[in-house]
């Protein structure tokens, strides 16, 4: 979607993928939901039309905004069609200045999640990449990642690390430690 027009039409989108790619010499096109209004079925649209008028999937990327929770499904239909660049930002951040209610871009975890759940390799290290979020976030002063991956994940690290604490002040107390989860201070 568009913050000034809405809904772009898809006739009028493949012209103007056809003139960058064409005239104007563009090696890809980035299709950007600036204000995160697409759905499974408006990406599929958009993007089968521009299959079949002639645009190979290796000169297109999408870009999603996730204001409704759609950017993963999104991009999902695009990599079924052969689709395989994507933009996405760390832990969500990003925006468009010309649409203030639209959320940030995809976060970048949960792209990665989604794609090392289906099989696919990344190369990318996931818990760095949360760490790296989370620091971030915590830096520009925001409460938390947009990233629904790195909010589980540091919930789980947050409370892992607490039970390792709970069971260092249960050895410094000599006391014996309850949690069998892991290896406690007192056995090692």
């Amino acid at each position: 979607g568009c913050p000034y027009e809405g809904a772009v039409h898809v006739d009028r989108a493949v012209r103007v993928v056809h003139e960058l790619l064409g005239d104007v010499g563009c090696y890809e096109v980035s299709l950007g939901d600036t204000i995160g209004v697409g759905t499974a079925a408006s990406t599929a649209a958009l993007l089968t039309a521009l299959l079949d008028s002639g645009v190979p999937a290796e000169r297109l990327a999408v870009h999603f905004h996730d204001t409704y929770g759609q950017a993963l499904t999104n991009i999902l239909v695009a990599l079924q069609l052969g689709v395989a660049c994507v933009d996405s930002s760390v832990a969500g951040l990003g925006g468009c200045p010309y649409a203030p209610s639209a959320a940030g871009n995809v976060a970048t975890e949960d792209v990665v999640y989604m794609l090392e759940g289906l099989g696919v390799y990344t190369g990318v290290d996931l818990a760095a990449l949360v760490r790296t979020a989370d620091w971030i976030t915590r830096t520009i002063g925001r409460p938390s990642p947009s990233s629904r991956v790195a909010v589980a994940m540091l919930a789980a690290q947050r409370k892992a690390e607490q039970r390792v604490a709970d069971c260092r002040d249960a050895a410094a107390a000599a006391m014996p430690c309850d949690d069998a989860a892991h290896v406690c201070a007192q056995n090692v």
